[in-house]
């Protein structure tokens, strides 16, 4: 995500635990990444709204071969959130714990690897995991 002053409330709402998505006054549309104006309907009423985070995962993948500064093994996965956007996210837990459509939540965290972000170097970033009591009993996974 570019960091420019309008992101600003997006890092400042991760410092405070909180996740938000921009939300178009004029359509009623969530939408991420965020932008000034509205990918739907292209007006410039957007302000920031609080997400429960929560959502269910679209799809995911491992990385084997990462930039330097990450972990061997990365997982990722595209979270659509109860608000309708979807989120590209980190996620904490392996490969093999993961099905399509599980329930998760994405949550603000330290940021726990060696690369430079510059002036948010000592802020969170978030990070998508299971959500407790919710997820799939392992029968139900699938590859999908």
């Amino acid at each position: 995500m570019t960091e420019t002053a309008f992101t600003d409330p997006f890092w400042e709402a991760l410092a405070d635990g909180r996740f938000v998505v921009p939300h178009c006054e004029e359509c009623d549309e969530y939408f991420f990444l965020p932008a000034p104006s509205c990918p739907h309907c292209y007006s410039r009423s957007v302000e920031w709204d609080d997400s429960s985070g929560r959502g269910s995962l679209y799809s995911f993948t491992r990385q084997h071969a990462t930039a330097e500064g990450f972990p061997d093994e990365l997982v990722v996965g595209l979270v659509t959130l109860e608000e309708g956007p979807r989120v590209l996210a980190e996620f904490d837990a392996r490969y093999e714990e993961l099905a399509i459509g599980d329930p998760v939540v994405i949550e603000s965290r330290a940021y726990p690897h060696q690369y430079d972000r510059d002036r948010r170097a000592d802020e969170p970033f978030f990070v998508a995991r299971l959500r407790n009591g919710d997820s799939r009993s392992d029968s139900d996974k699938g590859r999908q």
